[in-house]
């Protein structure tokens, strides 16, 4: 407990020194945001308004039986689980074109719904928020999973059943001891297992070859999930919600320059939502 709060009452002197210097942090990094945009598309090179919608192309066209044609890396290679891609299919009778609109569509409004608060947000995070949306991936999902999760416990599923490890945020009820949210997760991503499997046994055996196969993609993949969940129980015990996202991305099983939008969603819960930890004599 002592280091508990020794953690909290850092993070606040940290708060306070940014919320005393937040004009100038604001203004710089608005500036640091926008030059990097401008050297990662025009120094580097890598302009993803040439390869728009490489990522959600994954998502719309797939052999529902046997939907990992690729591997990790592949352009548009379908990864996610046998759940997502049979939700998905009935989205693949649109012609492509159509599709795109309607995902970008999607993930702008969430964008839109994450930085409302803090509209500055979206130039500080340009770079990553461009490359999202012209991609077209999932990232912007996720973080609206890490907000909406904190209030509604079956939304984790999305995670699991994507990405798998922005599941920990998860790890937040366990830590609050909220045992009916854990068991509502769990029972929730279970059930939509138990029910794709039924579908399509022969997708989830390919499913669990891609990813017995793709283990060594990921740079220290173990280390990272394992300080997400140790940033979730701080966040838990702290009352500290905008840890969750963090984490969530933290634990992502790979890092891309458009993964940094899942940090958009500790704007909706940078408020704390529990008193402080009590002090010794204090009455708990």
């Amino acid at each position: 407990m002592g280091a508990l709060r020794a953690i909290d009452r850092a993070m606040d002197r940290v708060g306070q020194v940014l919320a005393r210097f937040s004009r100038p942090v604001r203004d710089g990094l608005v500036v640091v945001g926008l030059g990097r945009a401008a050297y990662y598309f025009f120094v580097q090179g890598i302009q993803p308004w040439t390869f728009i919608g490489v990522d959600a192309r994954a998502y719309w066209h797939m052999d529902l039986a046997h939907p990992y044609g690729g591997a990790l890396g592949d352009l548009s290679a379908y990864l996610y689980s046998p759940t997502f891609a049979q939700v998905m299919t009935p989205f693949s009778l649109l012609p492509f074109p159509i599709f795109l609109v309607l995902w970008t569509t999607l993930l702008t409004l969430t964008c839109a719904w994450l930085i409302r608060p803090w509209p500055w947000a979206g130039l500080i995070l340009f770079l990553p928020i461009s490359y999202e949306l012209l991609v077209g991936n999932v990232h912007f999902l996720l973080a609206a999973m890490a907000v909406l999760g904190l209030r509604s416990p079956a939304t984790w599923a999305f995670g699991f059943l994507t990405k798998i490890t922005p599941g920990v945020g998860a790890l937040w009820y366990a830590v609050v001891r909220d045992w009916k949210a854990l068991l509502q997760v769990v029972g929730v991503t279970a059930a939509l297992v138990v029910l794709s499997l039924v579908i399509a046994p022969p997708a989830w055996a390919d499913w669990l070859s891609l990813l017995l196969s793709s283990t060594g993609g990921s740079q220290f993949l173990a280390l990272r999930v394992t300080v997400g969940a140790i940033l979730v129980a701080i966040g838990a015990a702290t009352g500290r919600r905008w840890l969750v996202p963090v984490a969530v991305w933290l634990a992502l099983p790979i890092i891309y320059v458009n993964s940094w939008v899942i940090l958009l969603a500790t704007i909706r819960l940078r408020q704390r939502n529990v008193p402080d930890l009590p002090t010794p004599g204090s009455q708990a």
